[in-house]
């Protein structure tokens, strides 16, 4: 299919984007918060072509429908690929098991575990997970959890 490269290349100018303002972070210390904040949201933005938050909120336009566990958002991102609206967010969750937490969550939303297997290595593992909507997929680990969103029509 036509669209999986080019979601594949999108999917890895947002990861190369976030490495991009993880490692500028350190290297701008000297600067003041909202400079370095504008500067990092800025490169990302122009990275992704994507709407960017580095502020803790959730992306533009995100599903009200598709809930994310409590924590500290870090990033978001929404974009557009081929006419379709799709939206990336990193969570630290204080929960437990973060996965499970996720599963929880979206199956109370009246989401259904998603024929693509969900898997588990040691603390990480991936999720994924559907309504008629939307996909969801959520990898994560104690440190951490990445959503990606995209729509399924």
């Amino acid at each position: 299919m036509s669209t999986a490269p080019h979601s594949i290349s999108a999917r890895l100018r947002i990861v190369a984007a976030v490495a991009v303002a993880l490692l500028a972070g350190p290297l701008l210390a000297g600067c003041s918060a909202d400079a370095v904040g504008g500067a990092v949201n800025g490169a990302v933005q122009g990275a992704t072509g994507g709407d960017v938050s580095l502020s803790g909120k959730l992306p533009t336009g995100w599903p009200a429908e598709v809930p994310v566990v409590e924590g500290t958002l870090f990033f978001g991102s929404a974009n557009t690929v081929d006419g379709k609206r799709t939206w990336v967010v990193t969570v630290k969750s204080e929960a437990a098991d973060p996965l499970a937490e996720v599963k929880t969550s979206l199956t109370t939303a009246g989401f259904v575990l998603d024929e693509s297997p969900s898997a588990s290595v040691g603390t990480a593992g991936v999720v994924a997970m559907r309504d008629a909507n939307f996909a969801v997929v959520v990898a994560g680990n104690p440190s951490g959890l990445l959503y990606t969103v995209t729509p399924r029509t």
